[in-house]
């Protein structure tokens, strides 16, 4: 059996067990055996308990509406559970990355609720896909969040004007100097200081450009909100255009994200090394 199969089958038995019929049949075998339990008709009530409760799984099993409700259920408690989590991890967050992130969600919120509410009835279907962009988004932006929490916490533990007190006097050594082997190493040396300086200026760039990219997305979700609450057409090839207009701007958004993560990665490889 596949894995997801399984997983589905999983799932239909346990919410039928957890089903009202199930749970009565249940317990009235168990209440059977505490009232018969010296009897030879002791063990009557509980076999019959679990023949119906074996026989109502069986049931549910071949019961597609009953499937789709307990994978759907199942689904929302994940949904809810990976939403839980997101908000763990904001909370985790320094203080401006955490007010931008509580925005966006905010209004992601906000752009799902007037999708959902909209006054044409194919609209929830149709910008469900940009919901689920938008949706995307924050899961990106919460992860640029936490590479800058680290971009931070390299910063604050290195000093860069040591760095540059440093650079200096291995220049005045390095002037100074008249014997060749002992210059080499002072230029190697000299050469390292520098790089660490370039790497600390290239992480602190990079803790910025996520501060304002996390607003551009503010502000870009902003911008879809409000496009939303404008449309009160009921023609649906106008929400279509609108749809369109929405995953354009979502799309390049994905692509500045991209470029930001590409440098930022960059950055954090440094701090690594």
């Amino acid at each position: 059996m596949p894995d997801s199969r399984r997983r589905n089958f999983a799932l239909v038995v346990k919410r039928a067990l957890a089903a009202p019929f199930s749970i009565t049949t249940l317990t009235a075998g168990f209440l059977w055996l505490l009232l018969f339990y010296r009897s030879d008709l002791g063990v009557v009530g509980p076999v019959l308990a679990f023949l119906g409760t074996g026989a109502y799984i069986l049931a549910k099993l071949q019961d597609e509406s009953f499937i789709r409700d307990a994978i759907r259920r199942e689904m929302h408690r994940g949904r809810r559970s990976a939403l839980r989590k997101r908000e763990f991890q904001i909370e985790e967050l320094g203080v401006e990355s955490r007010i931008k992130m509580k925005n966006i969600v905010k209004l992601q919120r906000e752009i799902a609720y007037d999708v959902v509410n909209s006054p044409v009835d194919e609209v929830a279907a149709g910008l469900s896909d940009t919901v689920d962009l938008t949706d995307h988004l924050i899961d990106r932006a919460l992860e640029m969040a936490n590479k800058r929490r680290d971009l931070v916490r390299y910063l604050n533990k290195t000093d860069d004007n040591a760095i540059r007190s440093r650079i200096q006097g291995l220049e005045t050594r390095l002037a100074e100097e008249t014997d060749d082997p002992l210059k080499s190493e002072l230029q190697v040396a000299l050469n390292a200081k520098r790089q660490e300086l370039e790497d600390y200026t290239a992480i602190e760039e990079s803790a910025a450009r996520i501060i304002t990219q996390l607003d551009g997305i503010e502000c870009s979700f902003a911008s879809l909100k409000a496009r939303l609450v404008r449309i009160k057409s009921t023609d649906i090839a106008e929400w279509t255009a609108a749809n369109q207009e929405l995953k354009t701007e979502l799309g390049g958004l994905n692509t500045a994200v991209d470029a930001l993560e590409e440098s930022i990665n960059e950055a954090l490889s440094n701090s690594a090394g």
